[in-house]
């Protein structure tokens, strides 16, 4: 593992970790919210074997600072694009989990000839994607830290973090109908993100498909990640359809 820091335009810096062998082919992983690159090292022992992988502390989040008064899809999108450009990388595979599966889609969108492939865990466009449950613990949780952020850095940080979760992605259907990459779309049996709303997605992405993990949940990449990346590895070695369960 390479460590490297990047700093960008506003003055933000932006850390990630590469594995692998240059030579092959590109991997992004894009972690989800409050987390950091560090959520995928159990997973990255089967992806390295394949790809040229990079792993994100996106901004505001593990290592990376965050220069602006929020984190915005926007930004992150611009971030991951510095250092495709910073690496010489022409286009790549992207896999995201949760928050990281929404700015990899945002990302596919500003940018679609630069993505080969994606798998998408439990994605969502809006609130309307996920079972209330989810905002009921969010909005009480971005209440909390605003209260303590004067007070504590950590609250501070994580309060900036929660928002990204109320924060539109403002995707339409033209902006997924542009995208042409492959892309696997995955939830868990009892996920948060609901079924019909990666149906939807499914069915406006060229080309898109889904799988669903048995007995699993909303953190299935955290409570067996090896279950999840041997299922998803195909789709990524191939860019096209997963093995059937």
């Amino acid at each position: 593992m390479v460590t490297k820091t990047m700093v960008m335009p506003d003055g933000t810096k932006i850390v990630y970790d590469e594995y692998g062998d240059r030579q092959q082919e590109t991997l992004f992983l894009l972690h989800g919210n409050g987390s950091s690159a560090r959520y995928f090292r159990p997973q990255i022992v089967y992806y390295e074997q394949y790809f040229h992988v990079i792993a994100i502390d996106t901004r505001g989040h593990g290592r990376s600072s965050n220069s602006k008064r929020r984190i915005q899809f926007d930004d992150v999108v611009a971030d991951i694009d510095m250092i495709r450009q910073k690496e010489a990388i022409s286009c790549f595979g992207l896999l995201g989990y949760s928050d990281g599966a929404n700015i990899a889609m945002k990302y596919a969108t500003i940018h679609p000839t630069r993505v080969k492939k994606m798998v998408l865990n439990a994605p969502n466009l809006s609130k309307r994607g996920v079972y209330k449950i989810l905002w009921w613990v969010d909005s009480l949780a971005q209440y909390l830290t605003r209260l303590l952020a004067p007070f504590n850095h950590y609250a501070m940080r994580r309060n900036k973090q929660l928002h990204v979760m109320s924060e539109p992605l403002n995707i339409s259907r033209r902006d997924l109908e542009r995208v042409q990459a492959p892309t696997l779309l995955v939830i868990g049996q009892f996920d948060l993100v609901k079924k019909r709303h990666i149906e939807r997605i499914a069915a406006i992405l060229p080309h898109a498909e889904i799988m669903i993990i048995p007995r699993h949940s909303h953190f299935v990449t955290y409570t067996n990640p090896k279950k999840f990346s041997t299922m998803v590895l195909p789709f990524l070695r191939q860019g096209g359809r997963h093995e059937k369960i």
